[in-house]
């Protein structure tokens, strides 16, 4: 996965959810929704958070399973939006953050505005194929099995953290 576009720090990270975070099978059941989340994933953004990065979900879809998850990980997240550009513009507002210090992970159409926009667009690697072609860099991992650990990482090491993460398990 090639770096990010310049040497400018990643300071925001904009995740889509289904069919990025997780691997875009919804269930449902009397008492609501189900998704599968990559327990690694989890972890790499409770990182992110911890070493800076403001870590934000944006969803076009409403989903308890999605609000569970997002509470369990203390990760901002906005659920059932239409316009995810109008909600980044006003997470760039708050944190005084320009696109170029943000990275964007998606899978599908919805997320392409967005992309377009950041400093560091990220296609999962079975995006569709227009997503894909306006991404800078797809992961190797498809999503919801370590795509976002995959992004994270990278970020990570971009912005020259990730040996801090090293650290703290002792596996340096």
């Amino acid at each position: 996965m090639p770096d990010a576009p310049d040497a400018t720090p990643i300071r925001v990270l904009f995740l889509d959810v289904d069919g990025t975070l997780t691997d875009g099978v919804i269930g449902f059941r009397r008492d609501g929704d189900s998704r599968n989340f990559w327990v690694r994933d989890g972890i790499a953004l409770e990182w992110a958070r911890d070493l800076g990065v403001r870590t934000v979900v944006i969803s076009g879809r409403a989903s308890q399973a999605v609000e569970a998850r997002m509470h369990d990980l203390r990760i901002e997240h906005h659920l059932g939006v239409r316009d995810k550009v109008a909600v980044a513009e006003e997470v760039l507002a708050s944190e005084g953050a320009r696109w170029e210090e943000c990275a964007m992970v998606g899978d599908d159409l919805p997320d392409v505005p967005l992309m377009k926009r950041v400093g560091w667009s990220i296609a999962v690697a079975d995006a569709s194929p227009e997503v894909i072609r306006v991404a800078r860099t797809v992961t190797e991992a498809r999503a919801g099995f370590g795509a976002v650990r995959e992004v994270v990482e990278r970020v990570l090491r971009h912005n020259g953290t990730w040996q801090k993460v090293l650290e703290r398990y002792e596996a340096v």
